[in-house]
């Protein structure tokens, strides 16, 4: 067995549960949101940093390049170069020599970043200015990128890092520093190769200018050439470049995991790769989250105080409510007025001092009301039984049986038979429309039979509200009031019956007739009654005479309660109309 617990117990325990499981969701969510927020920006940062690399690195190349271009592009260098190599006598040499190198300087330019030019011919010898100026010897397929510069025919080649003792014994520095190299093939006007263009710079300077961006980070930065090749740092190999596709990797190194960036130039063909440590990397994004998390605690404790003094609260007047309930009292006895400052609670102590007044008089009326609905029911089976009904229908039969007949009588007789069965059972209090329909016309055709042409009707029913149920012989009495109704005028009489959905799933049926109407005393009598059983729940002493729409009235409130639709009143071309209605109910 379930212990009880007091209400101020339960209330507090589901405060503290609401407040913790709404903080929670609330915190959560929003730290997910600053989380992700946090962790986006910071490698949307990370990546601005290597694209700024990337960018610094490129821009280095297109100037480095630039000068390559307009060295190729000078047709007086081209020349100059031309009689370099061809010249037979020192002084010639010379001339040649003191004429090629202006020419390579003013290319050159006031760039003291830009250490050294070199020309070299396509099978040996070539000169170059910067820090070494002078002639340059040895077949060129000796050099480092020889081969790879051919295979470009004409295109930019990065060749880094490389030492080179010569030109650093010329220029006094250590000959184990290592430069930055751009190479190009240059060809003469008939696209023939007449010799290839180096220009370099430190390579030292060129990545500490590049990796400005990222010189305070603890980001590892990766530069690859365009055949996959590490060009920085020097030494040390790091095999980044497979796995562009991912964001974060094992480095197998230090055996930690590395968030990467990759930004790539597909112009210079470099690939920039910044590979950071994921705890570095997810350090700022875990100390943005950090108030996020103090202020949910925070928020929960203020919570956890208003809870204790809301429940208690709210508990105390119904503690006092129990009080009452649980000590022994007289019967129909009620809780005593006392005010307790909250609309909700006071309002309980109202209803239930009115319910106990309403016990004390639903007890009293309760077998009344019982004992009048059976008095209902079974007027309306004694008024669908009307001798008039019954007499009508047999002098119908004996004037067709006279006239010989035979086929109408005997489907008068079935109808009938039908129509007596039909009402005369009590095996259910709601019907299918499409039953009470068979019905309607089943008693519609005997009065066909007996009134010939002088009467027609019709069906307008929508199929949705055919499997609906309702109220058995609803409108089998709507029909016969009707039937009643017309008949006391001249002819010709007409029946229709409609039906269909209203709104908010409610089922409606109209039966119209061209009578003439609802007497106004009638109908002030009827609404009069009909708002007496809605107001106080009693019902009227029935009877048989002029009792079917209040029949019907009543059937419908004892089945449904307040909840149903009922209308009547005179139409404006003549006649009357009733509507009943209510709410869905099919077959299971």
């Amino acid at each position: 067995m379930k212990k009880a617990r007091s209400i101020r117990r339960i209330l507090l325990r589901s405060f503290l549960l609401l407040s913790a499981a709404f903080l929670g969701i609330l915190t959560f969510s929003f730290t997910q949101f600053q989380y992700h927020n946090a962790k986006e920006a910071a490698a949307q940062e990370m990546m601005s940093a290597c694209e700024a690399v990337a960018g610094n690195l490129k821009q280095t190349m297109e100037k480095m390049d630039t000068i390559l271009l307009y060295s190729i592009a000078s047709k007086d260098l081209k020349e100059d170069f031309a009689e370099y190599l061809s010249a037979d006598t020192a002084f010639e040499k010379n001339r040649a020599r003191q004429r090629l190198g202006s020419a390579m300087i003013a290319l050159k330019g006031f760039d003291f970043s830009i250490r050294q030019l070199n020309l070299y011919d396509v099978s040996a010898g070539g000169y170059g200015v910067g820090n070494y100026s002078g002639d340059l010897t040895g077949p060129a397929s000796e050099l480092p990128w020889y081969e790879a510069v051919v295979g470009l025919a004409g295109k930019k080649y990065v060749h880094a890092p490389a030492a080179d003792p010569a030109l650093s014994r010329a220029a006094g520095v250590k000959e184990d520093r290592l430069y930055f190299s751009l190479c190009r093939m240059f060809y003469n006007d008939m696209h023939i190769p007449i010799g290839f263009i180096e220009v370099k710079q430190y390579y030292d300077e060129v990545f500490s200018q590049a990796l400005v961006p990222v010189s305070e980070r603890e980001a590892a930065v990766v530069v690859y050439d365009q055949d996959g090749r590490q060009i920085y740092p020097a030494g040390e190999a790091f095999s980044y470049l497979p796995h562009r596709s991912r964001t974060e990797v094992l480095n197998t190194l230090t055996g930690k995991k590395q968030v990467l960036s990759f930004s790539e130039d597909e112009k210079d063909g470099l690939t920039v790769v910044m590979a950071m440590d994921t705890s570095l990397f997810m350090a700022p994004v875990y100390r943005s989250l950090g108030w996020t998390l103090l202020l949910g605690f925070l928020l929960f404790g203020l919570s956890a105080v208003a809870a204790a003094s809301l429940s208690r609260r709210l508990s105390d007047p119904v503690q006092q409510i129990y009080s009452f309930l649980s000590s022994p009292h007289e019967k129909f006895e009620c809780i005593g007025e006392k005010e307790t400052g909250i609309r909700e609670l006071d309002k309980l102590t109202d209803s239930l001092n009115e319910s106990i007044l309403a016990q004390e008089a639903a007890t009293r009326t309760m077998l009344t009301l019982k004992e009048q609905e059976v008095q209902a029911e079974m007027l309306a089976l004694q008024s669908q039984m009307n001798p008039h009904f019954l007499y009508n229908s047999l002098s119908t039969i004996g004037e067709m049986a006279d006239l010989g007949e035979i086929d109408q009588v005997s489907a008068m007789c079935q109808d009938i038979t039908s129509i007596l069965r039909y009402i005369s059972s009590d095996r259910e209090q709601r019907i299918r429309v499409e039953e009470e329909m068979e019905q309607v016309d089943r008693y519609l055709s005997c009065m066909k039979r007996r009134y010939q042409t002088d009467l027609t009707f019709s069906y307008r029913i929508e199929d949705e509200i055919l499997d609906c149920l309702v109220p058995k012989l609803c409108v089998q009495l709507l029909v016969e009031n009707a039937v009643k109704s017309v008949t006391t005028k001249r002819p010709p009489w007409e029946i229709v019956v409609e039906g269909g959905l209203r709104d908010e799933g409610e089922w409606a049926i109209t039966v119209l007739d061209n009578g003439p109407g609802f007497d106004p005393e009638v109908d002030k009598k009827l609404r009069k009654n009909m708002d007496e059983i809605l107001a106080t729940g009693t019902l009227p002493s029935l009877k048989i005479e002029g009792m079917g729409i209040l029949n019907i009235f009543i059937r419908l409130y004892l089945l449904d309660g307040i909840l149903f639709v009922f209308d009547f009143g005179n139409r404006k071309e003549g006649g009357a109309f009733v509507t009943v209605g209510g709410h869905i109910r099919n077959e299971d």
